[in-house]
């Protein structure tokens, strides 16, 4: 249900964001755009987009959705995640992870990439990969592995 809200939201406030961006500095906003990097064929930017898409959404998920006491350090775990997502993803494809990310700065511009739904199928598979392991993961009882691990007090039983 959250999704039938936070969907548009995020597609309205690219497009604004991106319409800002154009006013507030001078030059072509083109040139932001994600666009794939030379020699790079459409197979190889989904499965980067894909790729990197799932590495982070399966980091939010073990940081931020799995409660421990550790969940307070789950933004460095998620903005170092970004951070080491984005080096080759910058180069490769833009490094775009979030099709509103994409879009924005295609709607301002308006110059939209032949390939732009690259930009929205690569996510997507990412986001369903990482949940399909996260689910897997989940019921292959991954605590077990180091139980425990959130008791301070008491040593675990072995």
């Amino acid at each position: 249900m959250r999704a039938a809200f936070l969907i548009p939201t995020q597609i309205i406030a690219c497009m604004c964001a991106g319409a800002v961006v154009k006013v507030m500095f001078l030059g072509d906003i083109a040139a932001v755009n994600t666009t794939l990097a030379p020699g790079m064929n459409l197979a190889q930017g989904v499965f980067a987009e894909m790729f990197f898409t799932s590495y982070l959404v399966f980091v939010i998920l073990m940081l931020a959705a799995e409660k421990s006491k550790d969940t307070y350090l789950a933004p460095l775990g998620i903005g170092l995640a970004l951070f080491v997502a984005e080096i080759p993803g910058v180069y490769y494809t833009g490094g775009s992870l979030n099709p509103a990310r994409s879009l924005g700065c295609a709607v301002a511009a308006p110059s939209f990439p032949g390939y732009h739904w690259i930009y929205w199928v690569g996510p997507l598979l990412g986001a369903l990969i990482a949940a399909g392991y996260y689910r897997f993961v989940k019921v292959c009882h991954y605590e077990e592995a180091n139980p425990g691990q959130d008791n301070a007090t008491d040593p675990p039983d072995v």
